[in-house]
């Protein structure tokens, strides 16, 4: 790890459950695979695949489901020397990163009072982060010396995505927008016993042209991207309903409970029947962690991190 630059923890991981909690730094995230559903300060923000989300040190955030559905995350945070908290703060970077202090005011007025945290990610930070985390597993000098200057990379580019959100969020091609609202419509028929040739007929496309451009806008294939539909689907019903749950597994397109069961374990680590009995505790427990936040420390964040590595959350 590269110390020198002030990076408390990094990594490439499945992220199965966030606590509220403050860091005792900046931290930045880019989504991989799989849409997760975070808040700020308890404001809801999704973070879907191509994303990159970002928490200053004051910073509430965390999950807002009891288990989040299978992801993949790049992940860092680095210390930070935070000046005037918080509205009017200017973010010290660390010195081995390089910022004038003309570039810290720049990059804090645009990060700081920025209203939302979750961004779509430009290809150049796409690129940077795998190359960043490759960089901090080193052990060599120069390795150290490449990981500040991506790092510093990957502010920089975030300070230009926030700054410029507007263009960017407009911009999306026709093909793409009508595989979106193609998506968009599958949620009214899930029982339908959908396959690719036909989603992709339906968007008149070949189906790697449809395949493809359905991972880019949701992070999954177009199979396994139906699946987390139903899933989420099911989740509703399971918590708002009392129909039968191989009621809920032909309604949501699910050809036996057996299959309806195993698919479900897959995204959320428990059976229907499990989410079902335990979500008045489990909503007891999300509340309580929301309204005592964890206020994390360096070494929390150290050990947190080397759990992480070993496969736990």
């Amino acid at each position: 790890m590269c110390e020198s630059s002030g990076i408390i923890s990094y990594g490439h991981i499945e992220n199965k459950l966030m606590y509220p909690h403050t860091n005792p730094g900046m931290e930045i995230v880019l989504a991989e695979l799989g849409r997760l559903d975070w808040a700020v300060e308890r404001i809801p923000e999704s973070l879907n695949p191509g994303s990159v989300f970002f928490t200053l040190p004051w910073q509430v955030h965390g999950s807002l489901k009891v288990r989040e559905p299978r992801n993949k995350i790049f992940f860092v945070l680095f210390e930070l020397a935070q000046i005037e908290k918080p509205k009017k703060a200017r973010l010290g970077f660390p010195a081995s990163l390089g910022f004038s202090a003309a570039e810290e005011k720049l990059v804090s007025d645009i990060l700081v009072p920025a209203q939302r945290h979750s961004w779509p990610a430009s290809g150049l930070l796409r690129d940077l982060f795998p190359k960043l985390i490759q960089k901090l597993n080193g052990n060599t000098r120069i390795e150290a010396v490449a990981a500040n200057a991506l790092l510093r990379a990957i502010i920089v580019e975030l300070a230009g995505i926030v700054d410029s959100a507007p263009a960017s969020l407009r911009h999306m091609t026709p093909t793409m927008t009508r595989v979106q609202q193609f998506l968009q419509t599958v949620v009214s028929s899930l029982d339908h016993p959908w396959t690719l040739d036909e989603m992709a007929s339906s968007c008149s496309m070949k189906r790697t042209h449809f395949a493809n451009s359905c991972k880019q806008l949701t992070g999954y294939p177009p199979m396994l991207y139906l699946n987390r539909v139903r899933f989420e689907r099911a989740c509703e019903l399971l918590k708002t309903t009392e129909t039968p749950i191989t009621d809920i597994a032909f309604e949501c397109g699910y050809n036996t409970s057996q299959y309806f069961a195993e698919s479900f374990k897959r995204f959320s680590r428990m059976t229907p029947s499990d989410y079902r009995s335990h979500l008045p505790q489990l909503d007891a427990i999300m509340a309580s962690n929301w309204n005592h936040p964890e206020e994390r420390s360096i070494e929390d964040e150290i050990e947190r991190s080397s759990r992480l590595s070993c496969g736990r959350n």
